[in-house]
């Protein structure tokens, strides 16, 4: 029978530690590191982003005034866990550090999708040409402030996005723009 030297045992055991320490995430003052996104990385100017002192930021129980979220139950339509964003300035918003909400109508493809950005008048400028860089033309179209966006190919339908008050909100069904909440 052969023997192997201890040695040998223990260089292997601490070679397994070092591999297997690669397949747990990094932990850096008690966060994890964020992973790389499987998304390819978009070759456009980077997205305006959003500043300190900018209006402050909504969330998915906020965005909306009273009416939209009464609609959105009329209409059958439910929160969804996990906004999926197609728009180009809808996701330029995204990258930016926006919010991002989606509600869906169970079994069937309708969804509504709203992005919205806090930015101040310094951010407008960049803000103002990323919407047209993304075909986003000014049209004060269903409400002041409004850019109509491309059309939608599945759908047929051109998104809105509103430009007033310190915020940038897409909202792809155009009635939605009216319902937005103010903000402060």
């Amino acid at each position: 029978m052969t023997r192997r030297p201890a040695f040998g045992g223990a260089l292997l055991a601490a070679l397994a530690i070092v591999l297997l320490n690669g397949c747990t995430p990094a932990v850096v003052d008690g966060t994890t590191e964020p992973t790389p996104s499987s998304t390819p990385a978009s070759t456009t100017e980077p997205a305006p982003s959003a500043t300190p002192g900018a209006a402050p930021a909504a969330t998915c129980d906020t965005v909306l005034a009273t009416e939209g979220y009464a609609k959105l139950a009329d209409d059958g339509l439910q929160p969804l866990p996990s906004p999926q964003v197609f728009d180009a300035l809808a996701a330029r918003m995204v990258e930016a550090g926006g919010l991002a909400c989606a509600w869906g109508k169970p079994n069937t493809d309708l969804v509504l999708t709203v992005v919205e950005i806090g930015i101040t008048p310094a951010d407008e400028a960049a803000w103002s040409g990323a919407l047209g860089e993304t075909g986003y033309v000014l049209t004060d179209q269903p409400t002041p402030g409004a850019y109509t966006g491309p059309v939608e190919p599945g759908s047929g339908i051109s998104p809105v996005a509103v430009l007033a008050d310190g915020t940038l909100t897409f909202v792809s069904a155009p009635a939605f723009a009216t319902m937005l909440a103010p903000t402060a």
